[in-house]
């Protein structure tokens, strides 16, 4: 196609035809209208969009928003990529509970944690020690043990302990051990069922006693190598009666005690070093670990097996990640412990025999404990360094106080727990931790291509001082690393710390060009442990945009000849170049190729003079796609 120079002439679809009057140019991108019906929200403004940042309860684990799902509603709106901040109320975002540290009973960690006559114990290495409530500190050693315990359970009045090569007793202040009472009784696992003492040692045999522990009565025995097992529990079968399962490094299996036999279950797992570890019972089904993956075990229903892992959707960031290691049942929520110490093995066998042992995943990393209060998980603590263990934890009353044990880090820590669920700014009593972070996930405006921009942030914040105050952090187009503080006039230093509403314009107004954008949110609170700040609700105002699309119209002159074709060939070429099922070439003006532009004709109407003249004026308007 040549330029064109006559000042009232296209050239379309490889002809030159005349004008009547100027082309006119029209940007056609554009979206329809929004309307708005009812009661209005944040989101009722007409010309600009809203994502409200109000509801977490959905919990962690989404790193990349879905702002809809297939049948338009709207997905991800109340999930997080990741938080330290209490973010189960809806509409009250706030500093996350004060967990207290007990400090370490002895040098060596805590090996188990549990309540008996309501005190606490803490076994450590070959030691235990009781926890002094009035003066908070452990207590000196009361018992040596022959090995660190792997389990324990509280059995018609009494403490036992499984210390592998036999266990401990106690009985009010009375200690024993198996050997003393009778006989040595090597046992890893040890769980009550129908007034009976069972124990499972690692050579998967299962024992039980009915008098207390002096005598042993052999049932089950597993076929699988030594050291395949992982946990032992009670929950409920398929036909709603309590049973004994048994956990190994390949799935779960459940006792048939009249046959004393393992029969395997619907739950086989990968080979996993810590699959089925810690597993326990809550409320009317079970939750057995592999990984960082949770199943939720409930034999008889549909489906038997539900996934609720902490590695769905996007798991959670990797410096947490690790395998769980123990499940915690409480009133409210679920508990899980993720160890991030050491490298998962893989047994090689050879012969039904261990062969040797192949690292086949190195998560060192922040051991953490999750709470899982559905629909979603939280962060109740992290390790304070890297390649510190959890081993063990429990939910207990100990000493008339219903609290979360647990041990990391070399010591013990527990926090408080709730009769029921309270929002914590509404108990005087509630402490906060001292600070906490939110990263929200990536928010593309449902088009990860499409650009946008930020207009404005604007939120609620409600019991703000010098001392209590939050901070936000902008991050633009996938960068996971960098980040902007937002400050105005009123927090120069970013520093949020009035209640009210506040307002950031970003770029000074000017707006901030974004694909998608997230935020950070920082929350500190000072000396007063009992004061936070509460974040009520978060708003980016932004305006989506569209790349220009544009439209001509011309009204063409098809009455009179023009470049030596006949006014009839004129309209003839016209009416072709509308039939046609491309885009073809257009231009109006003298200049290179970028002038040239792909069109459809969108829209041809005119009037036309017939019989021999043929001849006719035509309006027409044209669509660059």
């Amino acid at each position: 196609m040549t330029s064109v120079y006559r000042r009232n002439e296209i050239s379309l679809f490889g002809t030159y035809f005349p004008l009547v009057g100027p082309v006119s140019v029209l940007d056609a991108a554009e979206f329809a209208n929004k309307q708005v019906i009812g009661d209005y929200t944040k989101d009722s403004e007409r010309i600009g969009s809203s994502w409200i940042m109000s509801d977490a309860r959905g919990g962690i684990g989404i790193k990349d928003m879905r702002e809809y799902g297939p049948d338009g509603r709207p997905l991800d709106v109340d999930r997080v990529w990741w938080s330290t901040s209490e973010i189960n109320y809806n509409g009250h975002h706030t500093l996350p509970v004060r967990v207290a540290d007990t400090g370490a009973p002895s040098s060596a960690a805590p090996a188990l944690l549990i309540e008996y006559n309501n005190a606490m114990y803490a076994f450590t290495g070959t030691t235990v020690h009781l926890w002094a409530e009035g003066t908070a500190i452990w207590g000196s050693t009361l018992n040596p043990q022959p090995a660190p315990p792997t389990s324990g359970v509280v059995h018609k009045g009494k403490l036992y302990a499984a210390c592998d090569t036999d266990f401990v007793r106690l009985a009010g202040a009375t200690w024993t051990d198996g050997d003393t009472l009778g006989t040595a009784q090597p046992c890893q696992f040890m769980v009550e069922w129908q007034d009976k003492l069972f124990t499972l040692d690692s050579t998967g045999q299962l024992d039980y006693s009915v008098d207390e522990g002096v005598t042993w009565e052999p049932n089950a025995k597993s076929n699988l190598p030594t050291g395949s097992f992982t946990s032992m529990y009670t929950s409920r079968d398929a036909s709603d009666n309590v049973v004994i399962y048994m956990g190994t490094k390949s799935g779960l299996y459940v006792l048939d005690f009249e046959a004393g036999a393992w029969r395997e279950t619907e739950l086989k797992l990968p080979f996993h070093d810590h699959a089925c570890k810690g597993a326990g019972a809550h409320f009317d089904a079970a939750y057995v670990p592999s990984g960082m993956s949770l199943y939720k075990h409930q034999p008889g229903r549909n489906p038997g097996v539900d996934f609720v892992g902490l590695d769905a959707d996007f798991g959670v960031p990797g410096a947490y990640n690790g395998s769980i290691i123990k499940i915690l049942s409480s009133l409210n929520a679920l508990f899980a412990m993720v160890d991030a110490t050491a490298a998962v093995e893989r047994d090689v066998y050879a012969s039904g025999e261990v062969s040797t042992a192949v690292a086949i995943d190195d998560n060192e990393g922040y051991s953490a404990v999750f709470r899982w209060r559905n629909p979603g998980w939280s962060v109740v603590h992290l390790s304070t360094a890297a390649a510190e263990a959890i081993v063990t934890g429990v939910v207990a009353s100990a000493d008339d106080n219903y609290r979360l044990w647990f041990g990391m880090d070399g010591k013990v820590w527990y926090i408080p727990l709730q009769i029921t669920v309270q929002n914590p700014l509404e108990v005087s009593t509630y402490e906060f931790g001292a600070s906490s972070e939110t990263l929200t996930p990536w928010f593309d405006k449902d088009n990860s291509v499409a650009e946008a921009v930020g207009v404005r942030i604007n939120g609620l914040y409600e019991n703000m001082s010098s001392d209590e105050y939050a901070k936000l952090y902008y991050g633009l187009d996938g960068d996971d690393d960098t980040w902007t503080l937002l400050t105005n006039t009123d927090f120069p230093d970013g520093k949020i710390d009035v209640s009210g509403e506040v307002e950031f314009d970003l770029s000074e107004g000017a707006g901030l060009a974004f694909k998608s954008v997230r935020f950070k949110e920082e929350l500190y609170r000072g000396s007063d442990t009992t004061k936070a700040p509460d974040r009520r609700w978060l708003r980016l105002y932004y305006l989506k945009l569209l790349t220009p699309a544009y439209s001509w119209g011309v009204r063409v002159d098809c009455s009179r000849n023009y470049r030596f074709k006949s006014a009839r060939v004129l309209g003839d070429l016209l009416r072709t170049a509308n039939a046609t099922q491309t885009l073809g070439q257009f231009n109006f003006k003298q200049g290179s190729a970028s002038e040239i532009h792909r069109v459809k004709i969108g829209e041809f109407k005119g009037v036309e003079v017939g019989g021999v003249e043929q001849k006719g004026i035509f309006d027409i308007q044209l669509v660059a796609p």
